[in-house]
């Protein structure tokens, strides 16, 4: 009988007994690779003696030890990492909040320029009229674009927007009354007035 069948011999009484010679030895944690009978299944933690695991379950590949520290050596230093780390990301999230907050101030003073801007006007030469045409809608040489609406606010008032937080036509090629968008993160949305006339006499 191998040493595995005898270890697992039980009584009628359901004590488990070991043949005569077999010596009571402390008992180990390991971990069933399979299942086995009487001991569980595959994947449980279960207590085995040391000649059991060493010379039945171990070679047979029946079961794995399970350390008994995977921790750090070092327990102190392993701490105060942990508590830099913690430190370091509440200090991540208070910069953070910061950014957003003045991010917020900074909009929210630009919607509140915008809000007295009441129209941007553009000129643009146009294109001949066909005929004796009398419609005041006119083509214009080229486009007014996001990039025009930019710089017209950084030139005649001094805001400072991104062409992003615009929303308009890409390319405007008439002349008349447009309305433009501008969104700002944090601080909401405002509309801008946009005139394009004819330059020509």
């Amino acid at each position: 009988m191998s040493l595995l069948a005898r270890s697992l011999f039980q009584s009628r009484s359901g004590t488990q007994v070991f043949s005569r010679g077999l010596k009571r030895k402390s008992k180990i944690s390991v971990t069933l690779l399979k299942a086995v009978p009487k001991l569980g299944a595959e994947g449980a933690t279960v207590q085995v003696s040391r000649a059991l695991m060493r010379h039945e379950l171990f070679p047979r590949r029946l079961a794995d030890y399970v350390p008994k520290y995977t921790g750090p050596l070092d327990r102190a230093k392993a701490v105060k990492e942990e508590q830099a780390a913690k430190a370091a990301a509440s200090n991540d999230s208070a910069d953070t909040q910061r950014k957003v907050h003045n991010l917020a101030l900074k909009n929210q003073g630009i919607i509140s320029q915008l809000l007295n801007v009441e129209s941007l006007v553009f000129e643009r030469n146009t294109m001949p009229k066909e005929g004796s045409s009398e419609e005041s809608v006119q083509t214009i040489y080229g486009s007014l674009t996001k990039a025009d609406v930019v710089k017209a606010l950084a030139e005649k008032h001094g805001i400072t927007v991104e062409k992003e937080a615009l929303n308009m036509d890409d390319k405007i090629k008439h002349t008349g009354e447009y309305t433009c968008t501008i969104k700002l993160i944090y601080a909401g949305q405002t509309s801008l007035k946009l005139r394009v006339v004819s330059s020509d006499p």
